[in-house]
């Protein structure tokens, strides 16, 4: 029925959804009527210094000309994975695009989430946006795919930006990146630094030039353990 915006910080967290008014939810469910059909509608996670945003989406199917999911501030954000949920975003966009300071981490407590994410031109598909970063990223579980688009990687750094401090704990992760980008580290140009799987099943494909885990063209790879 509209966009969703979550703010949290020292005091709380709330949810609004288009003008409405702010409403006070610690453990918010965003999902979508008829999910069959796409919708341009976005959501946005804000959480602020030393809080932690927690949000459930649930088979939502967003197609938009900006970031289908962003996050923001300088705390952490935790995304809990419910059914299908499917995030193509415009150009220079990542489908999932992280541009807070704090850690991103995907989880699926109930192991039935999936999640698609597709960067536009010059982004990741989970990480940073147009020469945007994509660190502090973590995926504990879930069916993730992860495309990024023209010199993004799959997860991680967007075009001349790179990608560091990623684990993958556990799930299924495909992670594709565009011309010049690695499927989990750097997009074009961009390093792949401090990027750690311990458990889960993981393909990592890069674009040309760019390696399946590590630094996208002309970038550097650095501390990889699997």
């Amino acid at each position: 029925d509209g966009s969703v915006t979550v703010n949290a910080d020292n005091s709380g967290q709330t949810v609004t959804q288009g003008s409405g008014s702010a409403v006070p939810d610690e453990a918010p469910v965003i999902t979508q009527r008829g999910s069959s059909a796409e919708t341009s509608n976005t959501i946005t996670i804000n959480a602020s210094e030393n809080a932690t945003a927690n949000v459930t989406i649930s088979n939502v199917n967003i197609d938009t000309s900006g970031a289908a999911v962003s996050t923001g501030g300088k705390g952490n954000v935790n995304i809990e994975l419910d059914g299908t949920n499917t995030l193509k975003s415009g150009r220079y966009h990542a489908g999932l695009e992280k541009s807070q300071d704090g850690k991103l981490t995907i989880t699926d407590e109930n192991e039935n989430g999936k999640l698609i994410a597709t960067g536009g031109d010059g982004a990741a598909g989970i990480g940073g946006g147009l020469y945007g970063d994509g660190n502090d990223i973590t995926i504990t579980g879930g069916e993730i795919t992860a495309t990024g688009g023209d010199c993004g990687a799959g997860i991680g750094g967007g075009n001349s930006a790179g990608g560091k401090n990623i684990t993958i704990a556990g799930g299924k992760v495909t992670a594709t990146g565009g011309k010049g980008a690695a499927g989990i580290g750097g997009g074009f140009y961009g390093d792949g630094n401090d990027i750690i799987i311990t458990d889960g099943k993981v393909t990592a494909t890069g674009g040309d030039y760019g390696a399946g885990i590590g630094g996208g063209n002309h970038g550097e790879g650095k501390n990889i353990t699997i």
